[in-house]
């Protein structure tokens, strides 16, 4: 090969850089190879851990799919070398010393391989994952212990002559497969390197290493969520390799630590103080849940036989605004808020979609700390949603849009209760997909299909459709919409566009027609809908602070809340659906916690707490930085303005015993 490299080629430093480059791609094939064998071997030492269900074709997508993960750790390991050795070599003559260090990078990748293949193992049959947070435990929790643990259940000394042995052989398989000549491959790669500009060349390395080190070459690099693509729980844990999630594990775990702490809402950490105070309670409980403890009232009406609660993606509130009203994007929600129960004043519990999933499932405030990442989260909290309609006897169900995988969100539903959970894999089919899941009309579909009426059943829905890339075919689908109204257009930014407008109104028919169809069959069914955050995109470039901040709440149920009204003043949050949906199941004297508050009792002050947001009957407040009071859309501020010392307090202490909670658990 050097002879063919030195033919016409009289700028010798690139033709060494040129043949060092074949030998890191030869490397880095051995090591993607490696990775697969891992995988492999995964799967068939669990092979008992596959569904029933499972298929050959779903254990090979397992692995293909897997082969990306393998590509952003093999190119980075491969990278070592191609600074140590290959870009040198440009300069000067150092063959020898470029093999060595290209040798000695491969048995430090075969070497840490093979340990993290064991470790992994033994990992995986403890906690059903590769690893997770939990690994952090080393650290934090009595590591002499562990360690005593491991050394008396894993017989650690099998375990490591396995690894020597493994990689022993590996290693002389690499220096094998490294002194290979492979001759029509390489005759091909000079040819080319004659034939092509050494610019286009350079371009072509760099691109293989971007491609490599993002696992695509799509627009974005592979996401945690990518590893979802079967129905099997087990082959998408397969997916990832150890090092990938090892890397999700840090990131988890950084997460979960993240925010002040207790003292930034509670400078005294007082929290049995402020949970007598927030629940005008003044008995003195060693723990928290028993002021989180509340009786149902009993039943208000026909008690209801399915519940069907919709967290929309970024379904805004903006658009039931009558300064709206012309472009027409919510008329199916709209009508069912007319007919049922509409609280305009409510906010989500954060920004973020899995922050408020978070608060909605668990009936805990967002704190600053990701819940569904915590140790606490894989046992459900008293006050969780899922658990307390399980024990009113419904079957709890979770159905989401996108992937399961994506921020735990399907292995978070079941820690908290629910016994069945379903995503894209479970749907896709024939259905129009995107890269976070099925469109919205496939999933109604799917949970039409599913939802019987032989058991009272409690159904939380998340949906995908109105986010990016928007690509459904919005007019199509009957969007009515071809300009922007006359009254509108003074004020339409180019923040958004008729299309993305069109995906808001797409999902809200999907709402409709599952409405439609679905109390027909299920007799005095519930449906409630929210969405998990305003959607960052707005009509006009300066959206005021309540179309900034406030998402829907409507319920709709003609035989449930049939001669049920609205309390006047009626507000809230995320955290308070769970109460005010567990008033409306429950028999009288029944037994729950809640942090929240029924937005349905009559005679009651209603606040509610979002993050640094709190919104009263006739006022929002920025709690953000310097507080300051904005009105309601078409209303003045109060003559008596609400005190903000108490709302900031009664935020600081929601917050507080948020955290407390999900980071210390039960005893103060």
């Amino acid at each position: 090969m050097q002879s063919l490299l030195n033919e016409n080629q009289p700028v010798q430093g690139f033709n060494r850089f040129f043949l060092q480059f074949l030998k890191d791609i030869t490397q880095w094939l051995f090591f993607m190879f490696y990775l697969a064998l891992f995988r492999m071997a995964f799967i068939l030492f669990f092979r008992n851990s596959i569904d029933a269900s499972g298929t050959l074709s779903d254990i090979m997508w397992t692995n293909l799919n897997g082969l990306r993960f393998d590509s952003m750790v093999a190119t980075y390991c491969v990278l070592l070398s191609f600074f140590g050795a290959t870009v040198p070599s440009f300069f000067s003559e150092s063959g020898r010393n470029a093999e060595r260090i290209r040798f000695a990078v491969g048995v430090f990748f075969i070497v840490l391989t093979s340990i993290i293949w064991v470790v992994t193992f033994g990992y995986f049959r403890e906690f059903n994952e590769q690893f997770n947070s939990l690994i952090f435990n080393l650290y934090y929790d009595d590591t002499k212990a562990i360690f005593q643990t491991i050394w008396a259940e894993y017989y650690p000394i099998p375990s490591l002559v396995v690894m020597s042995a493994i990689s022993g052989v590996m290693i002389v398989l690499q220096k094998r497969f490294l002194d290979m000549r492979f001759g029509l491959s390489e005759r091909i790669a000079c040819h080319l390197f004659r034939l092509f500009p050494k610019i286009l060349i350079v371009l072509l390395v760099v691109s293989m290493i971007v491609i490599g080190i993002r696992g695509s070459a799509g627009r974005r690099p592979m996401q945690r969520q990518d590893a979802a693509i079967t129905t099997d729980e087990f082959l998408n844990k397969a997916v990832a390799n150890p090092y990938i999630s090892l890397i999700f594990a840090v990131r988890d775990h950084r997460r979960q630590t993240g925010g002040e702490g207790l003292k930034a809402f509670l400078p005294d950490g007082n929290v049995r103080k402020a949970a007598q105070e927030l629940f005008h309670n003044q008995a003195s409980y060693d723990n928290l849940d028993s002021y989180l403890l509340r009786h149902a009232r009993g039943p208000k009406g026909t008690r209801p036989r399915h519940i069907f609660l919709f967290v929309m993606e970024s379904y805004d509130a903006w658009p039931f605004l009558q300064k709206y009203a012309s472009l027409g994007l919510t008329p199916e929600l709209s009508n069912l808020g007319r007919k049922g129960i509409h609280f305009a004043n409510f906010l989500p519990s954060s920004s973020g979609t899995m922050k408020s999933l978070s608060a909605i499932i668990t009936g805990l405030p967002y704190a600053g700390v990701e819940i569904n990442f915590l140790p606490s989260s894989r046992t459900p909290y008293p006050s969780s949603i899922f658990e307390t309609f399980r024990r009113l006897g419904y079957r709890t169900r979770l159905f989401y849009g996108g992937y399961l995988s994506w921020q735990r969100f399907g292995d978070f539903a079941r820690d908290q209760g629910a016994e069945e959970v379903y995503g894209t894999p479970h749907m896709k089919g024939e259905a129009a997909t995107h890269e976070w899941g099925v469109d919205d009309e496939y999933l109604m579909d799917f949970i039409i299909k599913t939802a019987s009426n032989e058991r009272p059943s409690y159904n939380l829905i998340m949906t995908t459709s109105y986010h990016p890339p928007y690509n459904v075919d919005v007019w199509g689908k009957g969007f009515p919409l071809k300009e922007i109204p006359g009254d509108i257009a003074p004020i339409f930014g180019d923040t958004t566009s008729l299309k993305m407008l069109g995906h808001l109104w797409y999902s809200d028919k999907c709402l409709g027609d599952f409405v439609k169809r679905s109390e027909t069959r299920l007799p005095n069914a519930l449906f409630a809908f929210t969405g998990d955050h305003f959607g960052r995109k707005f009509i006009n470039a300066r959206p005021d602070f309540f179309e900034q901040s406030v998402v829907p709440f409507i319920l709709y149920g003609k035989d449930v809340l049939h001669g049920i009204r609205m309390p006047e003043g009626a507000a809230g949050s995320h955290i308070d659906i769970g109460p005010t949906l567990i008033e409306l199941a429950a028999p009288k004297g029944f037994a729950y916690y809640s942090v929240g508050q029924d937005m349905l009792k009559p005679d009651k002050e209603f606040i509610g707490i979002g993050w640094q947001r709190i919104i009263g009957k006739d006022f929002i407040l920025d709690m953000s930085e310097t507080p300051r009071l904005y009105p309601l859309p078409g209303k003045d501020l109060p003559n008596d303005k609400p005190d903000i010392e108490a709302l900031r307090l009664a935020l600081n202490r929601t917050y507080g015993i948020g955290w407390w909670r999900v980071k210390k658990g039960d005893k103060f």
